[in-house]
């Protein structure tokens, strides 16, 4: 019986170790300390309550801290068969009003935005490198000729070979897009393919089942909110608001049905969500008042 306890606790804690070096490494973002513990605090409760692979530290993406919490999850089946392995998952997520990024295996880096989440297999890289995307990320792809890198986004493939770009592929979006920053990618979509060239942007309409591809004007814009920066090109009020419930986890509240359709353009630095809001306000006739997670939007009376 205590044979087989140690046998148990050995991987769980060769795992503590492993995420507690990279812990220490991420511990030179800018976080304050209550917030970093409590974080610290339920990785390790998620690690106790668990069975956890034997060989997790080997497989496993280094998680940095950036602006976000974020859960990692592992799954354990006992003694693994190959069949077994290629059922096993790993999942990266970043909540709403918080962001994550990552180093797969493979030296891959994604970024991934507020109300995302990134699946990928246990056998990550063995046959090729295969991801499923919901919401938004931004991808650094590493060179490996003989693997390809895919990105489920979706209705949305995305296929890579050493390249940058940014999939945004959230379920409640009318389309999916896709925009490349360096290298090629092509972009499937039932029966449409299509290849991009730098600074190209592929769409998928879901309404109507079309995937299109032109070239951005601000390409850049896409991948913005990596750098805490907002860019928008003549984005509805209603549109800003869905973003904006993603970003800080508000809720967005018209008391101006008009309002919704106002349009705004611009880049937004110092993005805190009294800068973003005050901003907008001056530039479009609304008026806004917080009260708690609310925010509350009307038109403004001349």
């Amino acid at each position: 019986m205590d044979e087989k306890r140690t046998e148990q606790e050995e991987p769980q804690s060769k795992l503590q170790a492993f995420y507690h070096t990279k812990w220490l490494e991420a511990s030179q973002e800018d976080l304050p300390d209550e917030i970093r513990t409590r974080m610290l605090k339920r990785i390790r409760r998620r690690i106790k309550t668990r069975l956890w692979m034997p060989y997790a530290a080997a497989v496993a993406a280094l998680i940095s801290v950036g602006l976000a919490s974020h859960l990692y999850t592992l799954k354990y089946m006992g003694e693994t068969t190959d069949s077994q392995t290629e059922q096993l998952t790993f999942t990266v997520s970043a909540d709403k009003g918080q962001r994550a990024n990552l180093t797969l295996p493979d030296g891959s880096r994604v970024w991934l935005n507020s109300h995302s989440q990134i699946i990928y297999p246990a056998n990550y890289g063995r046959s090729e490198r295969s991801l499923v995307l919901t919401g938004e990320a931004y991808f650094e792809v590493a060179p490996d000729s003989a693997h390809r890198f895919v990105v489920q986004a979706g209705e949305m493939a995305v296929e890579a070979l050493g390249t940058a770009f940014n999939i945004k592929a959230y379920a409640e979006d009318k389309e999916v897009i896709a925009t490349l920053f360096s290298g090629s990618v092509r972009t499937t979509a039932g029966d449409f393919a299509q290849k991009l060239a730098p600074e190209d942007y592929a769409s998928f309409n879901r309404l109507n089942g079309q995937l299109t591809v032109a070239h951005a004007e601000n390409a850049a814009y896409a991948s913005m909110w990596r750098d805490n920066e907002l860019a928008f090109e003549r984005q509805t009020m209603n549109e800003i608001a869905v973003l904006l419930n993603r970003m800080y986890n508000v809720e967005i509240v018209f008391q101006s049905d008009k309002i919704r359709n106002y349009r705004f353009s611009g880049v937004i630095k110092n993005n805190s969500l009294d800068n973003v809001i005050e901003l907008i306000s001056l530039t479009a006739p609304i008026t806004y008042r917080s009260v708690g997670d609310t925010i509350i939007l009307n038109e403004k009376n001349f």
